[in-house]
């Protein structure tokens, strides 16, 4: 347990008098990160990266720009940003798992728009075709569900994330 509130004010603390430390951006990226603070976290890690020199630093601090894009399903940043930690650290197996987990769902949300718009331009034809509104084509809606695969991907994403804070918070 860690009282993450405080190790916030005091990674604030610390860019206030040092603006240029990466590390205390990482961390304070990690703090908002435990308390839920998806939008101040990736503002942090984002200036970590850039900032940083040392290469597993930065790749830890595109890891976390890509996993919390990846919780919000931006996967086109996502993606972006795992590539950007595998070019730091190409041995990091955690990062290359979500790239691949980040393709395959932006590759299956691609495909699922498309299936939509094709339907929309279907019933829009049909509308046309018979001037008068069908009822049954209203109803018929497609309700994606997570297949028991993606559900699994997913734990196991913030399993990972999970860890990875754990490590950092140990180290």
């Amino acid at each position: 347990t860690g009282d993450y509130k405080t190790a916030e004010n005091y990674y604030r603390h610390a860019l206030t008098t040092n603006p240029q430390s990466t590390r205390a951006a990482f961390n304070l990226g990690d703090a908002y990160l435990a308390q839920k603070n998806g939008k101040d976290a990736l503002k942090q890690f984002i200036a970590a990266a850039k900032g940083e020199t040392n290469k597993m630093v930065k790749a830890m601090a595109y890891h976390n720009v890509g996993y919390i894009h990846h919780l919000n399903k931006d996967y086109e940043k996502a993606i972006e940003a795992y590539k950007e930690a595998l070019r730091n650290n190409p041995s990091d197996n955690d990062t290359r798992y979500n790239l691949i987990l980040a393709q395959k769902q932006k590759k299956d949300q691609d495909q699922s728009q498309n299936q939509q718009d094709k339907k929309q331009q279907q019933d829009k034809d049909k509308q046309k075709q018979n001037k008068e509104k069908q009822p049954d084509s209203q109803q018929q809606s497609p309700q994606q569900q997570m297949s028991s695969d993606n559900a699994e991907q997913l734990l196991n994403l913030s399993r990972q994330a999970e860890q990875q804070t754990r490590r950092k918070l140990q180290n």
